[in-house]
């Protein structure tokens, strides 16, 4: 499912924004939609825990991975909303000075969440000017608070039909031709070839490793091949390789007992999360890349998966097995307009960053129809131009020591149309967390950006 936000930067509603912040709302007071809030502070209770992770189904918003990537941290605070005594939402926040981060990412919000989330932290924390989410998909901005947002990246979401035998059913008349060919060409060429699902407990910690391994070789060598480069984080294959040990998936492709492509995911409530799919370059004349993401995701569907995400960057393979993106925006909620107003530089920083991505968002369709010299040359100015705006802040350090909340919260995106691949199903070949979402809030998702 897509979804998709009004293009405008900022969103405000005066009204309502002034009747929130002129009433103080206690813990469990119900409020928005009939929303009822809890807080607790500095914890995760378990059940909180599991149900994001029900809700969610994102590793990006897990209380495990958050643990990994940040394992000097204390606790962070949880909020939990309930609708008719069922649990219909759950953040996982932190409170730094005057400012609330939201570490929970790639993650689906309705406003009547954004909204009840929001007014119970500015009630029960004084003097927060602002609250940053990153990375969140949602249908509409929030009603009751002033905000501004802007799309940046997307995430591929498949949802899952009870069977493969349907999945492949639902598949496109010529995407199922297709795929049907080169697996009879595999398997007429290659008698001996294999295709096995391995759970976790199925392969030890090292035979996991070596898998994954092998699977960045290829696809290092893949990119070499079309002239791009790969940037793989150590510290990020390390914490995905703790997932996989609790809750992987694994799909090894061999021939004649040498592994030649497979595939790795993990399981996140009943959604899998596909981190890693390659494939031996010498075999891209049978697309066994494109075969081991198809077998990958019949593997989630029997295993009892209800979504798949293939996350960020734009290949067509993943239209052609039905996932659909699903936009990804960063969204800042302010408690009133005054308090929006007395932060200039931060509005205006998230004001000119809109614009930018949009800009260039707009000149990528264009060059995809058009390669004309003309837009070219407009499109690489304005890359060059991010450059020199993030040179010029680095240089003058005064703007961030006179406004540290900017300077945390609000640098610009990075590349993607650069000689890196930091997409493809998420690979754990990807970007480091400081380059994700063109943020220094250290992100956990290393995804591909404008």
């Amino acid at each position: 499912m897509s979804n998709h936000l009004p293009v405008s930067v900022t969103s405000l509603n005066l009204g309502s924004a002034a009747a929130i912040q002129s009433e103080a709302l206690p813990l469990g007071s119900e409020i928005f939609s009939e929303i009822v809030s809890e807080i607790y502070k500095h914890s995760v209770p378990a059940f909180a825990s599991m149900a994001l992770d029900r809700l969610q189904g994102s590793l990006y918003a897990s209380l495990r991975y958050l643990e990994l990537s940040d394992p000097e941290q204390t606790p962070p605070n949880t909020w939990v909303g309930y609708r008719s005594g069922e649990i219909v939402g759950v953040l996982l926040f932190r409170v730094d000075g005057k400012r609330v981060t939201v570490l929970c990412e790639v993650v689906i919000l309705d406003s009547a969440q954004i909204d009840a989330f929001a007014a119970s932290v500015f009630s029960n924390f004084s003097g927060i000017r602002h609250i940053t989410f990153n990375a969140v998909s949602v249908s509409v901005p929030p009603s009751s608070f002033p905000a501004q947002f802007f799309s940046f990246s997307e995430n591929y979401v498949l949802n899952l039909p009870p069977s493969a035998e349907a999945y492949m059913a639902g598949l496109g008349k010529s995407t199922r031709q297709s795929l049907r060919g080169y697996r009879n060409r595999l398997l007429r060429d290659f008698s001996d070839f294999s295709w096995t699902a391995y759970a976790c407990d199925e392969l030890t910690v090292e035979q996991q490793r070596n898998l994954v391994l092998i699977l960045q070789h290829f696809k290092r060598d893949g990119m070499a091949a079309r002239g791009k480069s790969a940037a793989i984080d150590e510290t990020e294959t390390k914490n995905f390789l703790a997932m996989a040990a609790e809750c992987g998936l694994f799909g090894v492709a061999q021939i004649n007992g040498r592994i030649c492509a497979g595939a790795f995911s993990c399981r996140i409530g009943d959604s899998y999360v596909m981190l890693l799919s390659a494939s031996d370059p010498a075999m891209s004349t049978y697309r066994l890349g494109l075969l081991a993401c198809l077998w990958s995701v019949t593997d989630c569907i029997n295993r009892g998966g209800r979504r798949c995400h293939m996350l960020w960057g734009r290949y067509q393979y993943k239209h052609q097995l039905l996932a659909e993106p699903q936009s990804l925006y960063r969204l800042i909620v302010y408690p009133s307009v005054t308090q929006m107003l007395m932060q200039p530089l931060i509005v205006l920083q998230i004001f000119f960053h809109g614009c930018y991505i949009r800009s260039v968002q707009r000149l990528q369709k264009h060059l995809e129809k058009e390669k004309s010299p003309g837009w070219q040359w407009i499109y690489h100015r304005l890359r060059s131009l991010k450059k020199a705006l993030d040179v010029f802040r680095k240089k003058f350090k005064w703007i961030n020591a006179k406004y540290p909340d900017s300077a945390r919260d609000f640098s610009m995106a990075t590349s993607v149309n650069d000689n890196k691949d930091r997409s493809t199903a998420g690979d754990v070949v990807s970007a480091s967390r400081t380059e994700a979402i063109g943020t220094a809030t250290h992100s956990r998702c290393p995804m591909q950006t404008l």
